[in-house]
């Protein structure tokens, strides 16, 4: 009997399931064209083997149309079914160096090439059965080869042009039509994932902006242009100030200190990194021990008036008025909703950067040091914790001109840490006020903050934010090593206040590399670190 028939009755019928088979294996082929390069680049032997999958499926579907022998039906099974038991492996266990694609079952590519994989493998199983006689005969098989055709072809280009894949760097959300943008404009706020509890204080803190004591990019002394930021003596108060921020404690009880690794240690002033997942709860649980009334409030997420965190005429009273500005020694809980319009848009990777900071008195809190960073993850794309598992670090930078002149603690920095005597008011003193302004990066000036190091061929998110005034127009610049952003590659990106950027690297260049504001006074002022890339 012909592989390409089936008994039934005890008489033999020619079913011809070669051309729907080719024209499946055809599809499944092309469907993993588009994504060859990005493999090849993120891991060199499964681009390879897409190489060989798509040779081999090329060429299985010519052989087919050429009167298939058995061993040519055989590898018709096999060569999908292992496809597919491959593709099932990456989203459950991973595989080495593509982890990222656990979890991700509807990647739109990978969701053409399994179901013509999968068909190709039915329809062999089908061939020698009862349910393969309705194709016998020379014009039914030409019309569901042709229909298979035309349907992988509209499913591979709509698939295409829906981006590449959402968990990969550089990645983007296919787009939804109307139903997308309704779902993100704020109505669906109703939560579907966890409550993540995250219990924060502000704390009156000692703040050393060059804790070593010299330049650590030149290796050497503060120069002359130098001590006029960070110099002592009569009428300054020199490098350590007293601030207010936001510190993480392990519960409610405020008694344990979340202590940050040497790892986090560059982390410096920033808050605690509050992390969530599209469909989240996040509730914080704030406590003020500052001298004056501070608040937790926050960007991009969903929240009720009675956690915004700020106080202006809004036609709220009583308890929707107590998260405004909590008092020295008061408690506030707040409470976040992260519907999909936190989340990542359209053009973003997995992940986006908000910040959150003390909103009581912004200008003054956000000079004391009230500020922290936040990121939303695109659901299904996060690790237990909240935090993308597509990235294997995540770096946050506060670019920010630290006006002590304006701190509400400037009094109180005078008194315990300076030298007098002082004027009444900066503003009566411009060297003074000049030695106020703290060009810093998460507090720090002049590479005085802990060295940050990565390997080679991670998969870093830098998140990059700024605060601030006219001046601080930041320009930061990563030396030895480039990033993208929005899909555009670069190594210079631009912050105004109060702006967020996310940017991925992939390092392939080892060394120590300098990471600085290219603005031309902020250098010269200490804005400016480095970084490590080690092999």
């Amino acid at each position: 009997m012909s592989a390409g028939s089936a008994v039934v009755s005890g008489r033999s019928e020619r079913v011809d399931l070669r051309l729907p088979v080719a024209a499946a294996a055809l599809v499944a082929a092309a469907a993993h064209v588009p994504v060859t390069g990005e493999h090849l680049r993120e891991a060199t032997y499964i681009g390879v083997l897409f190489v060989v999958l798509e040779v081999v499926l090329g060429v299985l579907a010519v052989l087919l149309v050429l009167q298939a022998g058995r061993r040519v039906w055989a590898a018709a099974g096999i060569v999908p079914s292992a496809a597919v038991a491959a593709y099932v492996a990456s989203r459950t266990v991973g595989l080495p160096q593509i982890r990222d694609d656990v979890g991700n079952w509807d990647e739109p590519l990978g969701v053409v090439s399994v179901v013509f994989e999968s068909a190709m493998v039915l329809m062999v199983l089908a061939r020698r059965t009862s349910v393969a006689l309705w194709m016998r005969g020379r014009a039914v098989p030409v019309v569901v080869a042709s229909a298979l055709l035309a349907a992988g072809a509209g499913a591979t280009a709509r698939a295409t042009s829906a981006g590449p894949s959402m968990s990969r760097p550089g990645g983007a959300m296919p787009m939804q039509g109307d139903a997308y943008w309704q779902a993100v404009g704020g109505a669906a706020a109703k939560p579907t994932g966890v409550t993540r509890r995250y219990f924060i204080s502000s704390d009156p803190v000692r703040w050393n902006y060059v804790p070593k004591g010299r330049n650590g990019v030149t290796g050497k002394p503060f120069d002359e242009t130098a001590n006029v930021f960070v110099g002592g003596g009569a009428g300054r108060v020199g490098t350590t100030y007293k601030k207010c921020l936001y510190r993480g404690y392990t519960d409610a009880t405020f008694s344990h200190l979340r202590k940050r690794s040497a790892r986090d240690a560059y982390l410096g002033v920033l808050g605690p990194v509050i992390h969530a997942e599209v469909g989240d709860t996040i509730k914080v649980v704030f406590r003020n021990t500052c001298a004056f009334p501070t608040s937790v409030h926050p960007h991009g997420v969903f929240y009720a008036k009675g956690s915004e965190g700020a106080p202006y005429a809004d036609g709220t009273r009583g308890a929707a008025k107590k998260d405004d500005a909590v008092p020295t020694g008061g408690r506030h809980v707040y409470t976040w909703r992260v519907p999909p319009r936190a989340g990542p848009g359209p053009g973003d990777v997995s992940s986006v950067m908000w910040m959150y900071h003390s909103h009581a008195d912004e200008i003054a809190d956000t000079y004391a040091g009230l500020m922290g960073p936040m990121v939303v993850t695109r659901a299904g794309m996060a690790r237990a914790d909240g935090s993308p598992k597509d990235a294997d670090r995540e770096l946050f930078q506060d670019f920010f001109i630290d006006n002590e002149s304006q701190s509400p603690l400037l009094g109180e920095s005078e008194d315990e840490l300076g030298t007098p005597p002082f004027p009444e008011s900066p503003e009566e003193d411009e060297a003074y006020e000049e030695a106020n302004l703290k060009h810093s990066i998460n507090g720090y000036l002049y590479r005085n903050q802990p060295m940050v190091t990565l390997r080679k061929g991670q998969h870093v998110r830098w998140y990059v934010m700024a605060m601030g005034t006219e001046v601080d127009l930041h320009t930061p610049h990563w030396h030895g090593n480039d990033v993208t952003v929005n899909g555009m590659r670069m190594d210079v990106v631009d912050l105004l206040p109060a702006s967020m950027i996310t940017a991925d690297m992939v390092p392939d260049n080892a060394g120590t590399w300098l990471f600085h504001c290219h603005v031309n006074d902020h250098i010269a002022a200490g804005m400016m670190t480095r970084y490590r890339v080690v092999a």
